[in-house]
């Protein structure tokens, strides 16, 4: 009898667990999320110019653009740079937002209209000033193909997840020079909700690794540890509770990928954790209360000759859908 009950009461458990993680994310997003729009908090204003700017990006970079789209943007935008003017606390986004902004309303076909005078009256009152390029630039074709690989398969087929590393660290200047380029990553318009705790630090990773199944085998001997989240200042609509998955999923990807770029093996560590393991983490290494963790990575640097799982990958036809065929 055990045995044909047993499945009902896994599955229940099962059931259950996900049912109290649900609750733990909403009751996350509620406290923590952007939708209370507080432009008085540095960050969540800065996450906000950030959507509200790309905006005007997007409209800059169109080669044949509608003259009377980002206006809405422009004038949101005019309104969110007048409360960082009478804040003492100046974000990047701050910053950058004011020189798009003068970049839309310097535009020709822009220059003399109403809302276009008002809003450079007002510019000319802010103090701060970013001295990097934002806005839309040219970007030839010579350009793009600087960026391809000569060999781009053996690339992505020669990275494997190490589990064992030589001893010696991975310098904070090689973690932070893989940090630069995975910032590229793309994210919802442009907000870039990311952040990464690193450590090197014997005890420090003992304690995170304390805390996530699956690294037991070899943790002990983990040279580096990437600490991924994601922000939920970042996240506004109600619509967007599931975004800071996906926005994290990306950048810890493509950090791996720049780890392998430059000779640096990693290994994806899962953070499925739930509620309460995740509260007791945050409480050990003091990660910010707004801040969720996607995963971790370990680091280090390969050993001469090693063993890697073969991991196949099935095939190429039970991923691939042609939606023409589907009709």
């Amino acid at each position: 009898m055990w045995k044909n009950i047993r499945p009902y009461i896994r599955d229940a458990y099962r059931l259950w667990n996900a049912f109290r993680g649900f609750i733990y994310d909403l009751t996350r997003f509620v406290k923590y999320g952007g939708w209370k729009g507080r432009l008085t908090d540095v960050q969540y204003r800065n996450y906000n110019a950030a959507m509200v700017y790309h905006g005007l990006e997007k409209s800059l970079s169109y080669k044949s653009r509608n003259p009377n789209s980002g206006w809405r943007n422009a004038s949101e935008l005019s309104a969110i740079l007048e409360e960082a003017k009478k804040s003492e606390n100046i974000g990047y986004h701050d910053r950058a937002a004011k020189v798009v902004l003068e970049k839309f309303i310097g535009i020709p076909e822009n220059t003399n209209a109403d809302l276009a005078v008002s809003i450079e009256k007002g510019l000319k009152e802010i103090g701060f000033e970013s001295n990097e390029v934002h806005g839309a630039i040219e970007h030839s074709k010579h350009d793009f193909l600087e960026g391809v690989l000569k060999d781009p398969e053996k690339f992505f087929f020669s990275r494997y997840s190490l589990r064992e590393f030589r001893a010696e660290a991975v310098s904070e200047t090689v973690i932070k020079r893989a940090l630069k380029m995975a910032l590229k990553t793309p994210s919802v318009c442009n907000r870039q909700p990311w952040a990464v705790y690193h450590t090197a630090d014997q005890a420090v990773k003992e304690t995170a690794l304390s805390f996530q199944s699956g690294n037991k085998p070899f943790g002990a001997n983990i040279p580096n540890l990437l600490i991924v989240a994601t922000d939920l200042k970042a996240f506004f609509a109600g619509n967007e509770h599931y975004q800071h998955w996906i926005d994290g999923g990306l950048f810890s990807m493509s950090i791996m990928y720049a780890l392998h770029s430059i000779g640096v093996g990693s290994c994806a560590l899962n953070w499925s954790q739930d509620p309460k393991i995740d509260k007791k983490i945050r409480k050990k290494l003091n990660i910010s209360p707004s801040h969720t963790i996607i995963m971790m990575i370990a680091a280090g640097y390969p050993d001469d000759v090693n063993m890697v799982c073969a991991s196949s990958r099935k095939p190429l036809e039970d991923v691939y859908w042609n939606l023409e065929k589907l009709k």
